[in-house]
């Protein structure tokens, strides 16, 4: 839901909320009361209600819904209910009655528990309508975010589609070529071998969400190796992974992109201070870093495309649950990544 649409739907709401309420009062409430009183009795229950209402539906529900914490999110409407009362009281019995020498309450009413459960209609009732708002909010853009990635995964598939005859007519070759080189070269033909199951690993896996976690390793560690070849093994990078992975998974390519950018941008050629990529798995966490030192005549584009995917992709599967953080001095490049495992 775009923030203009957000807005208008709230001005509409209060608009009718407000006026039906005034419309309620200008029939039940007796007309004999005075006037100044009434004004600013009136003006300071608007205001509370639009800060219990906000404070919940801006604060309270944006960090406890998304990420199902219900038993934080009840305890925070029963401290609204009390803080409601509270901050009315302050106003109304102490603040207007300085002021105008006038009530709202009878003095012999004024016992905090009859106080408060008098108040808990108005107080749960601007909690029941921020709270259905905010619901009505997540899930539109829930359903959004759902819409949008089902359009993008079938244009991919569709794209995919278009481009089977290439992956199998390369795989095909490929194979060729290994088996030819076997005997005659097998360093080649180990290379081939390796170059085969990465094409088949981006063509096939990539249409999966999620993937094993020791696959995306062996991706990484092919990568790797060819890159080494390139360079006749002239490469400084260090490589660290849990050699047992079980079965987790994570999202699919989603870290060869950090691996691309420290070969392409770093410095991998000085062993002194190598390219350092880990991995590893702590209480249910993926927890991803690499580390590279970079020359001061490259810069890196920290918001180029390859990042902001990444960043898109992480909010939509694991929103509030997860860190990217990128960081550049004046000599290396950091990012640490960390995501639950599934």
């Amino acid at each position: 839901m775009s923030k203009k649409k957000e807005i208008l739907y709230h001005l509409i709401f209060w608009f009718l909320f407000v006026g039906l309420d005034q419309l309620l009062k200008s029939i039940t409430v007796y007309n004999d009361l005075d006037s100044t009183w009434s004004i600013l009795q009136n003006i300071g229950f608007l205001l509370l209600e639009l800060l219990i209402f906000y404070l919940n539906y801006l604060f309270i529900c944006p960090k406890t819904i998304p990420n199902k914490k219900w038993s934080l999110l009840i305890i925070a409407q029963f401290g609204l209910i009390i803080v409601f009362p509270a901050i009315r009281f302050v106003y109304e019995e102490v603040l207007l009655f300085k002021l105008t020498g006038y009530h709202n309450y009878d003095v012999r009413d004024l016992n905090p528990l009859y106080y408060i459960y008098d108040n808990s209609y108005f107080s749960i009732r601007v909690l029941l309508f921020s709270l259905v708002g905010y619901f009505m909010k997540h899930l539109w853009n829930t359903n959004s975010q759902l819409n949008r990635l089902t359009i993008e995964k079938k244009q991919a598939e569709l794209q995919a589609l278009k481009n089977q005859l290439s992956p199998h007519f390369l795989f095909n070759s490929l194979n060729g070529f290994y088996s030819d080189l076997y005997d005659t070269n097998p360093g080649v033909a180990a290379d081939i071998l390796k170059l085969s199951e990465m094409l088949r690993y981006v063509t096939y896996e990539s249409e999966n969400d999620m993937v094993l976690l020791k696959d995306e390793m062996v991706f990484l560690q092919n990568y790797i190796d060819l890159f080494k070849r390139r360079f006749d093994g002239k490469v400084a990078v260090t490589f660290t992974y849990p050699h047992d992975a079980g079965t987790h998974k994570i999202p699919s390519l989603l870290l060869i992109h950090f691996l691309e950018n420290a070969f392409k941008h770093g410095i991998t050629d000085d062993f002194d201070n190598p390219v350092v990529i880990t991995l590893k798995t702590q209480a249910g966490r993926l927890i991803f870093t690499a580390t590279n030192k970079y020359r001061v005549t490259q810069s890196y584009d920290e918001h180029g495309i390859g990042n902001k995917n990444i960043s898109q992709r992480l909010h939509i599967m694991y929103p509030e649950n997860h860190s990217l953080d990128i960081e550049q001095d004046a000599r290396y490049y950091n990012v640490s990544l960390t995501l639950p495992l599934s």
